[in-house]
C-alpha cells in the first residue's frame, strides 16, 4: 500500500519536471510581440522620417504612412541580465547609398543620445507588399 502513494508522487514530480520547462519556453516564445522598446523605436522612426523627407522620398509623416515606406518594431525579451532583440527599422523603396548613409548617420546619433537600445535596419529596394529585394542591412550596437 505504501508503494502506490510513492509511485503517484514520483509520477507527479516527473510531470512537473517536464511541464515546467515547457511552460517557461512557451512563455518566451509567446513574447515575440513584445513592446519593450516601443518609445525608443518611435524616436528612431522619427529620425528616419526626417532623413527620408529631406531626400524627397515623401512629403510628410502622413505620406510616409500612406505609402508604407517606413516601419518599426521595439520588441525584445529580457530575462535578468540577458536580453535578445531591440529596435528593428524596415525601409522600403530605397536603392540609394546616399540615403542609407544618411539614415545610418542619423540613427547612430539617435542611438548615442538614447544610449541604446541596439538597432537593426533593413533597407529594401522593393515596395512593402512586393517580393523583397534587400538593398542594405545595418546593425548599431
Amino acid at each position: 500500500m505504501i508503494d502506490v502513494p510513492r509511485k503517484a508522487w514520483r509520477v507527479t514530480l516527473k510531470a512537473i519536471a517536464i511541464l515546467l520547462p515547457l511552460w517557461f519556453f512557451f512563455g518566451l516564445w509567446s513574447m515575440g510581440g513584445s513592446h519593450t522598446y516601443h518609445s525608443q523605436a518611435l524616436v528612431y522612426l522619427d529620425s528616419a522620417q526626417k532623413v527620408l523627407i529631406a531626400h524627397g522620398l515623401f512629403q510628410s509623416k502622413n505620406d510616409c504612412v500612406k505609402r508604407q515606406i517606413l516601419f518599426g518594431d521595439g520588441g525584445a525579451v529580457k530575462l535578468g541580465p540577458f536580453e535578445s532583440g531591440g529596435v528593428q527599422i524596415y525601409v522600403y523603396e530605397v536603392s540609394s547609398p546616399e540615403v542609407v548613409a544618411d539614415l545610418v548617420k542619423a540613427l547612430g546619433e539617435t542611438y548615442k543620445k538614447q544610449k541604446g537600445p541596439s538597432l537593426t535596419m533593413l533597407v529594401y529596394e522593393t515596395k512593402h507588399h512586393e517580393s523583397k529585394t534587400q538593398f542594405a542591412s545595418v546593425r548599431i550596437e
